[in-house]
């Protein structure tokens, strides 16, 4: 069996971590708190950046090296200057990470111990983010704010403001439900009324149209039975009510701790992917019935997630509690050729390696700009034909993609390429190796080969397992991404 190996990691120069400051910072009080970054582990990253702003690849890792300080910037000045900090976002177009601040005086200390200041600017804004965090607070629990809610707020740290978000389907979806229920005691009524006139009938179950266990000889997005556990990237095919197949795409291994459910794990996927489903047949992996259909799960945006279990315990054991490297994400680059996605470019050409995911970041810890990847498992039968197809449109390969975050709000706004079948991928950093988010849907109707222009939306994982957590039906457990290979 051949086994997909890690690229490299990395280097860090100085394990920056200032101790608690009390008054004012000084150029001397502040530590360097800077990473380096071997190239080789941010390959397809360098990549997006060089094919897309035309730097040299020293260029693209300088930049990449600025996103991994800005992370690191962010915690230490909401620590020890969160009355002036407001937030900071990477401003690809001058290669600059731009920090907000009410006065910008405060932040010179922490940039003067930045090897790379002159790439770092100021700007003046009139609120800290701790101002628009409390505002957003505010709003939030006077909307009532959550899963069900139809306005959810969020800050936006480039505009310097709160925004207030409508999900009018969530408001259209209350009232279609109140219309269904109607229509349901009506139809009761009419089938009482027609005794004996009313009957049921079972559907045949056709053939999946999957062909099992197509091994290809390394673990490709759509055929990975036998060749190491369920991670990241992974074709999930559903069964609809009707009789057909479609496809999702796994995102990361969640495992959950304490109460009803301690130490069991989960497949997480979009929620989307199950709703409407009533058939309850497993989801199948190269035609093997891997987790069940359905889960703990919710379908509305940015609350749009499936944490399924697996079907019993043989199929636990074999496709994770057997195994290690337990928080993998599969990358398989797919670029140039009949997937022209000059955007969105990957590293070598449908090649698999392994992602290892160490750590999970907050929605408040990915700024604008910054470069991220993702996998996914659309598809179309022209080109996988013992695969389902699941709508991708002749042209799409399955596989990764990088590209930039273009805005958060309640979700992680993205110019990555992706079609029907991606849903439910992850979205991840190679800088840190770290989850950021899945895959729900995009802001176009396209198919077939990537195009300029993509915008896809990615609920952020942070979202997905708090709210996991506060479940009901999750009886007092705690879920998290695993990040270590045999947690």
């Amino acid at each position: 069996m051949r086994r997909a190996r890690r690229l490299g990691g990395l280097a860090v120069s100085v394990l920056a971590a200032t101790a608690a400051l009390s008054g004012s910072a000084s150029a001397d009080t502040v530590q360097s708190f800077h990473t380096s970054l071997d190239p080789a582990s941010v390959r397809e990253s360098v990549r997006y950046l060089v094919d897309n702003y035309r730097v040299n690849e020293q260029e693209a890792l300088r930049r990449l090296e600025l996103q991994t300080d800005g992370r690191k910037l962010d915690e230490l000045l909401r620590r020890d200057r969160g009355a002036e900090y407001g937030g900071l976002w990477l401003d690809q177009d001058k290669g600059q990470l731009v920090v907000a601040m009410t006065e910008p005086a405060a932040a010179e200390p922490y940039l003067k111990a930045m090897p790379d200041r002159s790439g770092v600017r100021t700007q003046q804004v009139q609120h800290s983010l701790r101002q628009l965090t409390a505002a957003k607070d505010r709003v939030a629990a006077k909307v009532g704010a959550g899963p069900e809610a139809v306005y959810l707020p969020s800050v936006s740290e480039s505009e310097n403001r709160v925004v207030l978000w409508e999900r009018d389907w969530v408001a259209q979806e209350k009232a279609a439900v109140r219309a269904v229920a109607a229509e349901a005691t009506t139809a009761q009524t009419a089938a009482a009324a027609e005794s004996g006139m009313v009957v049921s009938r079972v559907l045949k179950n056709p053939n999946a149209l999957s062909t099992p266990n197509v091994d290809l000889g390394f673990c490709h997005p759509l055929y990975c039975t036998n060749y190491g556990p369920m991670r990241g990237g992974l074709r999930l095919d559903m069964k609809r009510d009707d009789g057909t197949w479609g496809g999702c795409t796994s995102a990361f291994n969640l495992r959950s701790t304490g109460g009803g459910f301690p130490g069991k794990g989960w497949v997480l996927t979009a929620g989307h992917c199950m709703r409407t489903k009533t058939n309850n047949t497993p989801t199948q992996h190269n035609g093997n019935d891997v987790v069940q259909q359905h889960g703990i799960e919710k379908s509305s945006y940015p609350y749009d997630y499936a944490a399924l279990p697996y079907v019993n315990d043989a199929a636990s054991t074999k496709w994770l509690e057997g195994q290690t490297g337990r928080n993998r994400v599969l990358k398989y680059c797919r670029n140039g050729g009949m997937d022209s996605n000059g955007d969105t470019p990957c590293g070598q050409q449908a090649t698999s390696v392994d992602e290892y995911i160490t750590g999970a970041r907050k929605l408040a810890d990915i700024k604008a700009g910054y470069v991220v990847c993702a996998s996914g498992t659309a598809s179309s039968a022209v080109n996988y034909p013992d695969s389902v197809d699941s709508g991708a449109g002749a042209g799409y390969l399955v596989g990764t993609r990088c590209g930039r975050v273009l805005s958060t709000d309640v979700g992680i706004n993205t110019d990555l390429c992706a079609r029907p079948g991606d849903s439910g991928g992850p979205l991840f950093s190679q800088v840190d190796h770290a989850a950021l988010g899945i895959l729900i849907g995009n802001q176009q109707s396209r198919s077939g080969p990537c195009q300029a222009g993509e915008l896809n939306n990615y609920a952020p994982i942070e979202t997905i397992t708090t709210d996991l957590s506060e479940r009901i039906a999750s009886q007092g457990s705690k879920f998290a991404v695993i990040t270590t290979p045999n947690g």
